[in-house]
């Protein structure tokens, strides 16, 4: 029962961590920074001097885009450890797969509810 609360509360968290720290747009910004990486090497006309400042920038943004989802990934996995602290089995119920629906339908139900909330206001 307790792992149960658990996963309640961590989903929760997650989903408004996520939601917080804009981390699907960190993502969305990596993507678009490595479209840019393969459409800087398929044009010939560019002068190889720029092509050089041009990756050194990118590879700039792409490592501080990459860093901030780290960090992010980091703080969700020392939360789980945090919970796995307070419940021994914890991390071998999230590994399951009846956890895994249960995780689903928990994000669904709160999206929905905070949808309804927000749409209120």
């Amino acid at each position: 029962m307790i792992n149960h609360l658990l996963l309640i509360c961590l989903t929760i968290f997650i989903y408004e961590f996520i939601k917080f720290v804009n981390l699907l747009r960190n993502i969305q910004s990596n993507f678009k920074i490595y479209k840019k990486f393969l459409i800087l090497f398929k044009y010939k006309k560019v002068s190889d001097f720029r092509k050089e400042k041009l990756t050194l920038n990118y590879s700039k943004s792409l490592l501080i885009s990459f860093i901030k989802i780290i960090i992010n990934i980091f703080v969700i996995l020392i939360l789980i450890l945090i919970l796995n602290k307070i419940s021994l089995s914890f991390i071998n119920f999230i590994l399951s797969p009846s956890s895994l629906v249960e995780v689903t339908i928990i994000f669904l139900i709160y999206h929905k509810f905070r949808k309804k909330i927000y749409a209120k206001l």
